[in-house]
């Protein structure tokens, strides 16, 4: 049962989630010479919340797939401990905004689970929408610490390195969330089969598996040329720019140049294999990076 549980809530993904929230605070928010809102004690507390909420989402909408199947667990149980996280999720998020003097802040944990719910119950099967939805979870880790974790009293040389700092972490968030979107669709590739049989309601169920790699190959081609532009715009720092080339863009390009020529589904599996690989690249970038700001130009 334990197995299965951990499993339901999706602890990968939640460690993932909350390892993104303190990479970018310690990487992009620490170390420059200026404050701001939230110490990693207070992370500490906003990881606490997000990762209860996210993991009583997952139960929620496990509950709700199974609630007419066959389980070995009891969903009865398991509707009490998604009320449980819930509730101590907010707790600690209503904690927080308090303690760091913003409490409407707090708002944002109370209507976060009430629009989770909503969701889940009222889109069971899988569709594109969904695909976006899963997609944008990994980015808003970064939306909330930009919104929480605000520099104060900054000089104005300090306010030019904080745009900078910004406009690197916005380019990550939209990288992100476009790759995570081909991913969702690439999966949905390899289980279209199944998904047909269930009669979900994926891209490549309503628009055919050559259609639907198509849409993911112009996404792919979006991001990639989003981030050239990106390194553009730092090509004073060489340093930065072939960071960017390296680790980003031409892992994109081998990416793009074998989703090009997929068409199996051992094709797809090898694709997210890649995508893991050029995941790992682009964590690797954002100390390099960071390093840079911190010791080199500033």
């Amino acid at each position: 049962m334990n197995n299965s549980f951990i499993n339901i809530i999706q602890w990968k993904k939640i460690i993932y989630f909350v390892f993104i929230l303190f990479l970018f605070k310690f990487c992009f928010l620490y170390g420059y010479g200026f404050k701001t809102t939230l110490s990693f004690f207070d992370l500490g507390l906003l990881s606490i919340a997000s990762a209860l909420l996210l993991a009583s989402g997952y139960i929620t909408s496990f509950i709700i797939r199974k609630q007419h199947k066959k389980t070995r667990l009891n969903l009865k149980k398991i509707k009490k401990l998604s009320f449980l996280l819930t509730f101590i999720g907010v707790l600690a998020g209503i904690l927080l905004s308090f303690k760091i003097e913003r409490p409407f802040n707090g708002i944002l944990f109370i209507i976060c689970p009430i629009i989770v719910h909503f969701y889940i119950k009222s889109n069971i099967k899988k569709t594109f929408i969904s695909n976006i939805v899963t997609a944008f979870l990994k980015p808003f880790a970064l939306l909330t610490l930009l919104w929480f974790d605000c520099p104060i009293d900054l000089t104005h040389d300090q306010w030019t390195l904080f745009y900078n700092l910004q406009l690197i972490t916005i380019a990550y968030i939209i990288i992100s969330f476009f790759s995570n979107i081909v991913i969702e669709i690439i999966f949905d590739l390899i289980n279209i089969n199944e998904d047909n049989q269930n009669k979900q309601n994926t891209l490549p169920i309503l628009l055919g598996r050559k259609r639907a790699r198509n849409i993911s190959l112009l996404l792919s081609i979006i991001c990639c040329f989003f981030l050239f532009s990106i390194a553009l715009a730092f090509y004073d720092s060489t340093f930065i720019f072939a960071t960017l080339m390296l680790l980003g863009i031409i892992p994109d390009l081998y990416f793009i140049y074998y989703l090009m020529k997929a068409s199996e589904v051992k094709d797809y599996q090898k694709l997210i294999k890649i995508s893991y690989f050029n995941f790992f690249l682009a964590l690797l970038s954002i100390p390099l990076i960071a390093y840079h700001f911190k010791h080199v130009i500033y």
